[in-house]
């Protein structure tokens, strides 16, 4: 289950455990024995919490802009901090990319990819890990794609799984002036139920952004919002390149 690594840090912890153990049966330091014993089970509760998951995310944000007002070009930032659990982790996948439209121009850390694997609607890219780069003290990753006549309708979404562990999770969404936002929501879908959260801040009837604790894994997170028809004008402009 652990690497040798991590192997050695549960030894520790489970002899700092069983010294709490035995000051607080055999001397009369009880409180002292008791506080070392809690110390050192709690240390290995987290040490077997982490080891669930390949690799943990401490600050997540995904930031969606939306370019112009008819909602056909678009561009898809995520950044996170990345920290694997297990030396041997040789890649790391961005999972559940989907889209109404189409996506393209996957990039990591400014680096251009092989093709994504498609499967059943969503996208997967996988970013291979160099021997030399220790993700286990962490590493600042960043994703970007492109949709193509994505947001073209007057309900849009953002939305994000959670595959690993993480601690804070940030759903941001800019839209370009000129066409306002009317409501937004933000709900999360989890084991076929669906639970609306606390409603998202709204800025300057551009700008959407939701904060989420310790986001549960295995949920998706959306960020939905309704925003007025474009009109007319822009319609035709967009239509004959104006």
């Amino acid at each position: 289950m652990f690497d040798k690594s991590n192997q050695l840090i549960f030894y520790i912890n489970s002899a700092l455990t069983i010294i709490g153990v035995l000051i607080a049966l055999l001397t009369n330091f009880v409180v002292i024995g008791i506080i070392i014993a809690v110390c050192g089970a709690l240390l290995i509760v987290d040490q077997f919490r982490q080891n669930k998951f390949a690799f943990t995310i401490d600050d997540l944000k995904k930031i969606l802009k939306v370019h112009d007002t008819g909602g056909s070009k678009a561009t898809l930032t995520q950044t996170q901090k990345t920290t694997s659990c297990h030396s041997g982790n040789s890649e790391y996948w961005f999972r559940h990319i989907r889209a109404i439209g189409s996506v393209s121009n996957f990039q990591i850390n400014n680096g251009h990819l092989d093709e994504p694997i498609k499967e059943n609607g969503s996208y997967h890219v996988c970013m291979k890990i160099p021997p030399e780069i220790n993700m286990i003290r962490g590493l600042d990753l960043a994703l970007s794609y492109e949709y193509e006549d994505a947001f073209t309708q007057t309900e849009g979404f953002l939305s994000h799984t959670v595959d690993n562990d993480t601690r804070r999770l940030h759903l941001a969404v800019e839209l370009p002036k000129g066409r306002p936002v009317s409501s937004a929501r933000l709900f999360c879908k989890y084991k076929g139920t669906e639970e609306s959260l606390l409603p998202p801040v709204v800025t300057g009837e551009t700008k959407i952004e939701a904060d989420i604790k310790n986001p549960i894994v295995g949920a998706e997170y959306c960020l939905q919002w309704q925003w007025s028809e474009e009109g007319l004008i822009k319609k035709l402009g967009h239509l004959f390149k104006i």
